[in-house]
């Protein structure tokens, strides 16, 4: 069970920046967002943890089906390159920020490059 434990503290990251920004701002979506991209992470860290192979292709597939169905197709939101500029220069807290921030700045900083990473 012990070496599980990184699973855990990674999903509880993810959960206490769900749950900060749920409350500041005062939106549901902070919640779900962060709450199934660290679930589908930390799972896969557990999955990985324990040898099978298909692990991180498990969260690739999770992930990446998330951010085109909901956030591209049902959300209509810009994930590239121009929507990250177009909304840091507005002064908004979208989307397109957030992944760029997290998952290209500071996420390859902190756990190495990943899928996001490499772009």
């Amino acid at each position: 069970m012990k070496k599980y434990l990184s699973s855990l503290l990674l999903w509880l990251v993810f959960e206490a920046v769900a749950v900060i920004l749920w409350l500041s701002l005062n939106n549901l979506f902070y919640l779900l967002n962060f709450s199934y991209i660290g679930t589908a992470i930390a799972v896969g860290l557990a999955l990985h943890l324990k040898k099978w192979k298909y692990a991180r292709n498990a969260v690739q597939i999770a992930v990446g089906l998330y951010m085109l169905v909901y956030l591209g197709v049902l959300c209509r939101e810009n994930m590239q390159i121009e929507g990250f500029w177009y909304y840091l220069f507005l002064g908004t807290f979208q989307a397109a920020v957030i992944h760029y921030v997290v998952a290209k700045i500071f996420g390859p900083l902190l756990f190495g490059r990943g899928w996001c990473g490499y772009a």
